[in-house]
């Protein structure tokens, strides 16, 4: 028990070292143009940190770093669209942008109408709870299914599959955003929010006193990039960059500067 504690403690102390300041916004439609001929639309929900934030009016996290990489790998320009998290595949199919890269997980709905490229991380939903609570949720997924706590989870994503396909709950509540679900979560609206595992550690370690993960994965899940069905030739390009970043190990370290414990 003490280790697990010293566990936790320490990656969200990592956690907080790396991130503490920022805080996420509310999404938003406006378009970063840096200009240039041949440019790479790249579709971001700019409020997942640590995967995709702002800070002082600033995107920043670990997909735009991937994607200003990409975009060197490929000699265009990246124009950074910022949409809401249910407009990116409508985008993309639209060819408003070319790309997503917005911590999005790999699923058989996805699939159906995206090309998702070679998974860059393995990911997985944990349950983020009041910390004077930690103790009643200890067993993770599980203990949902019993206690009836009020759910929150983040509308139309993974979380928001899992609890609707698994448990069936009248009383689960959907959120815009992964902040508005801690907000409600920090003023007991309900006693606990089912969301990717990066991002409720990133907003317990910036509530440190008062929220708790429970690191333990319901799922085991994949992140990965998103084209349309049909850009083929993108989608290679996604996957030699890659192969390249893997080889070398540029992934593994840019993971690991936004996200010291993955």
């Amino acid at each position: 028990m003490k280790q697990f504690i010293f566990i936790h403690s320490y990656l969200l102390f990592l956690l907080l070292a790396i991130l503490s300041g920022c805080a996420p916004v509310s999404d938003s439609e406006v378009t970063h143009d840096f200009g240039g001929v041949q440019t790479l639309k790249v579709g971001i929900s700019p409020n997942a940190p640590p995967l995709v934030f702002k800070k002082e009016g600033r995107i920043q996290g670990l997909e735009i770093d991937f994607a200003r990489q990409l975009g060197e790998f490929l000699g265009r320009k990246v124009k950074f669209v910022e949409l809401s998290w249910d407009k990116q595949i409508t985008a993309l199919e639209k060819g408003d942008i070319d790309v997503i890269m917005s911590g999005m997980t790999i699923t058989g709905k996805r699939s159906y109408r995206v090309a998702f490229s070679k998974p860059y991380m393995r990911s997985g939903q944990i349950l983020l709870v009041r910390m004077s609570q930690s103790n009643k949720f200890s067993s993770g997924i599980y203990s949902l299914m019993g206690n009836q706590p009020a759910i929150g989870v983040v509308e139309n994503t993974t979380g928001d599959y899992l609890i609707t396909e698994t448990i069936n709950r009248p009383d689960l509540t959907r959120y815009k955003t992964s902040q508005a679900a801690v907000n409600a979560l920090v003023n007991e609206k309900i006693d606990a929010v089912v969301h990717d595992a990066p991002i409720l550690c990133y907003y317990a370690a910036m509530n440190g006193d008062s929220l708790s993960p429970i690191l333990q994965m319901a799922t085991e899940e994949y992140l990965a990039w998103a084209v349309k069905k049909s850009d083929s030739v993108l989608l290679n390009e996604l996957n030699q960059f890659l192969d390249i970043q893997e080889s070398n190990g540029d992934l593994k370290r840019t993971i690991q500067h936004w996200i010291p414990y993955m």
